[in-house]
């Protein structure tokens, strides 16, 4: 089961699933246009040395406000990413945003997010307190 996005050849933002335990993995894509939610929970802990080296390069949490309503929802957008994707909430860790949007000029920007119409995205968050990681693609 490899993610629509994933031209890494097995690494998810720069995990691989056979260094790690995978807790919980799902894939809906593969509708009419190939949208869906492919999302990967894995458990660091045993080899935590090597998922702080990743994540070193990643910003550090609270994510950004939009990122935080597209994955969360808001008062005024609803949001069953983080939901479905069984994503709690994290205060302390590190996440990667990678905007894969036919519209993005800044794949790293998550500015442009909430005024689109669908999504291509990549979202990972390393949570430091229990050593898991969550990565999502998700596609609409």
């Amino acid at each position: 089961l490899m993610g629509c996005g994933n031209t890494e050849g097995g690494s998810y933002a720069g995990f691989e699933k056979k260094e790690f335990i995978v807790v919980e993995e799902n894939d809906t894509h593969g509708g009419f246009h190939g949208d869906g939610i492919y999302y990967l929970v894995l458990d660091c802990s045993e080899n935590r040395e090597e998922a702080l080296q990743l994540v070193k390069t990643w910003k550090t949490l609270p994510l950004s406000e939009d990122l935080h309503t597209v994955l969360y929802g808001s008062d005024t957008y609803g949001s069953l990413i983080a939901r479905e994707t069984n994503i709690p909430e994290i205060t302390n860790g590190y996440y990667y945003f990678g905007d894969r949007h036919s519209e993005s000029s800044d794949a790293s920007d998550d500015s442009q997010l909430l005024g689109r119409a669908s999504y291509n995205f990549t979202v990972a968050i390393y949570d430091s307190d229990t050593d898991k990681l969550y990565y999502v693609e998700f596609d609409t």
